[in-house]
């Protein structure tokens, strides 16, 4: 599989999300490739606080999410490529000084538009805007984003129970994306929430799935790795 897309960088970042997802070997020329296509584009027109600019073929249409979810505002496309371009570049090469120095000033801009943010009360601190661009902050997070910032995690953990519609969801988050999130943030950390959703999840995953599209793939992956991690607490 080619995992590079140089049209899409929605494209790129969803192909290594699942390679990471379901430990899948990356070459390491792609790789490098991959790392080189990231590191062009940040700063350019569309990035978000001095992220990762989407292609023009990313504006043109909805971006989907890991999970399938949909969003259609410019605004929540760009901030939330930004961030999970930051995990995925992390992800791949978090030693390397050229990668550094980028992941850097990607978060120098970030926490300078969250904590401005914040500073005028626009948002109860740990979340971000709209509850899509939250859940992409914590897989930021969640990967060591913002210099391993574990206390704006933990904050938007505690804003997120604040959520619970008492049916195993959560008011407003999409359902799969939060679990996707929940999945990359230490367990002892996600305990709570994920103990929440469990029971709709062992519902989910009994029942017969006509559709396997890749997001339907994913989301059951998910759900089966949260599931072990119930198990273990």
């Amino acid at each position: 599989m080619n995992y590079l897309d140089t049209t899409s960088l929605f494209n790129t970042i969803d192909n290594v999300s699942e390679a990471l997802l379901f430990n899948r070997e990356i070459g390491i020329k792609e790789k490098s490739e991959i790392i080189d296509f990231i590191i062009q584009r940040q700063g350019l027109p569309h990035a978000y606080a001095n992220t990762f600019a989407p292609t023009d073929r990313d504006l043109k249409g909805d971006l989907i999410l890991f999970t399938g979810e949909r969003i259609s505002t410019n605004a929540g496309k760009c901030h939330t490529i930004g961030e999970e371009t930051c995990r995925v570049l992390r992800k791949l090469n978090a030693g390397s000084y050229k990668v550094k120095l980028t992941l850097q000033k990607a978060d120098n801009g970030l926490r300078y538009r969250i904590d401005e943010y914040f500073e005028e009360g626009r948002y109860e601190y740990g979340m971000y805007c709209c509850k899509r661009c939250s859940l992409a902050l914590w897989l930021n997070l969640a990967s060591g984003g913002l210099g391993k910032d574990t206390r704006l995690l933990e904050a938007g953990l505690r804003s997120l129970k604040k959520f619970r519609d008492k049916k195993g969801r959560w008011n407003g988050f999409p359902y799969y994306y939060t679990l996707y999130v929940l999945n990359e943030i230490e367990p002892e950390m996600a305990r709570e929430e994920i103990k929440y959703t469990s029971p709709v999840l062992e519902r989910k995953l009994k029942m017969n799935h006509a559709e396997e599209n890749k997001y339907a793939v994913r989301r059951k992956y998910i759900g089966e790795q949260l599931l072990n991690k119930v198990k273990n607490y």
